[in-house]
């Protein structure tokens, strides 16, 4: 599973494609459209700009992910690796909230 766009973009250059069971909202990946979505953010990417600056900064003050995971998807998915990163709260699904998410898995 990736959650990172830019890994997920490596994994199908380098042909690993077929073992991704599932990306987060951001990736664009042509051949990563068709699989199952784990993530969202909690903030409206349609909202005008100020908004989405306050929401974020909100966000960040109040120590709230800016991201969730699907839990139960993710569950049902049952990744052996769960490929992220953990430099930008702002830019991916941190790993806290990973770890939160794959606590219950076998």
């Amino acid at each position: 599973m990736s959650l990172l766009p830019s890994a997920t973009d490596l994994l199908f250059d380098l042909g690993l494609g077929a073992r991704v069971v599932g990306v987060s909202h951001s990736c664009d990946h042509p051949q990563a459209r068709s699989l199952p979505v784990l993530t969202r953010s909690i903030v409206d990417s349609a909202a005008p700009q100020a908004e989405i600056d306050r929401a974020v900064s909100d966000a960040v003050r109040e120590g709230r992910a800016l991201y969730q995971v699907d839990g139960p998807l993710l569950d049902s998915l049952n990744p052996d690796l769960v490929v992220t990163q953990g430099v930008c709260e702002v830019c991916a699904v941190t790993p806290g909230t990973i770890e939160a998410a794959v606590r219950y898995l076998p």
